[in-house]
C-alpha cells in the first residue's frame, strides 16, 4: 500500500522539496543547452564532446562532478528522441548505429578486440572504451548487451586468478587510478 500524505499543504511541500532537491543552475544551464539541440548530429557531437570532456577514467575535466551522469543521461534522451524521429524504419533503429553502421559488424569489432586481451588491465580498457563509444543510443541494446556480457565475462575470468590478492596501492597503481575526492 502506497504512502498518502494527509492533506493538500503536504502535496504541495512535497512538490516544492522534489523541485528543490532535483535542481540546480548547472542542471538548469544544460538542460537549456540540450534542449536546443535539433538534429541527430547535433545531439550526437554534443554526447561525444561531453563524454571526452566529463565521463570516464580518463576525463579531462571533474568539474561537473555529480551533475555528469545526469547530463549524460539527458544528452543520450534527446540524442534517442532525435534519432527515431529521423529513422525512416525499424530496421535502422534496431539494426544499426546511430551514426548508421551495421551493429552486428560494430559488435564483432569489439569482440575481436577482446580475443587480443590476454590480461586483466588491457580488458578493462576494452570494457571502458566498449561502454564510453557503444552505450544505447549509440548501438541498438539488442547488439550492445550480448558483447557487454562477453567482454565482461573475459574480465571477471581474467580478474579472477589474483585481483583479490593484490594489494590495493599496487591495483591502483595497475589501472592508472586517480583518486579524488567528491563532496
Amino acid at each position: 500500500m502506497a504512502w498518502k500524505p494527509k492533506s493538500k499543504a503536504s502535496i504541495e511541500e512535497i512538490e516544492q522539496m522534489k523541485q528543490h532537491w532535483y535542481t540546480s543552475p548547472v542542471r538548469e544551464e544544460w538542460a537549456a543547452k540540450i534542449a536546443s539541440l535539433g538534429t541527430v548530429a547535433d545531439a550526437l557531437a554534443c554526447l561525444k564532446a561531453f563524454k571526452i570532456q566529463h565521463l570516464g577514467p580518463d576525463r579531462e575535466t571533474y568539474e561537473l562532478k555529480k551533475e555528469a551522469n545526469w547530463i549524460e543521461s539527458r544528452i543520450e534522451m534527446r540524442l534517442a528522441q532525435l534519432h527515431s524521429e529521423e529513422s525512416i524504419s525499424d530496421d535502422a533503429l534496431l539494426n544499426k548505429t546511430i551514426e548508421g553502421e551495421c551493429a552486428a559488424t560494430v559488435a564483432s569489432r569489439w569482440l575481436k578486440k577482446a580475443d587480443g586481451a590476454h590480461d586483466p588491465i588491457a580488458m578493462q580498457k576494452i570494457c571502458t572504451a566498449y561502454r564510453k563509444a557503444c552505450k544505447p543510443p549509440m548501438m541498438p541494446i539488442n547488439y550492445f548487451a550480448p558483447v557487454e556480457k562477453a567482454l565482461v565475462s573475459k574480465l571477471l575470468k581474467l580478474r579472477a586468478p589474483t585481483y583479490l590478492t593484490i594489494p590495493l596501492d599496487e591495483l591502483r597503481q595497475l589501472r592508472g587510478v586517480t583518486e579524488i575526492s567528491v563532496q
